[in-house]
């Protein structure tokens, strides 16, 4: 899960987290995937934000739907 600051946490339910998340033709799996892989990088240095902050400014959306699905999904990821 994303630790989200306050400021771009968003409160959304399970149907409008899969609607952020559904790809015209990848699984809302490989979505949650794809957000992640783009932390990552981000993390590891690759500056196309200048800081956490921006970077949550432009996922806002998708990581708050990545949080709510992995949630309501997290038994299976253990």
């Amino acid at each position: 899960m994303f630790d989200i600051p306050d400021i771009h946490k968003m409160d959304m339910d399970l149907a409008m987290a899969e609607r952020v998340l559904k790809g015209q033709s990848i699984t809302v799996i490989d979505m949650m995937k794809n957000v992640q892989y783009k932390w990552e990088l981000h993390c590891s240095g690759h500056h196309f934000f200048e800081d956490d902050d921006a970077f949550f400014e432009f996922w806002k959306y998708e990581v708050n739907a990545f949080n709510v699905l992995y949630a309501e999904m997290k038994h299976l990821f253990q």
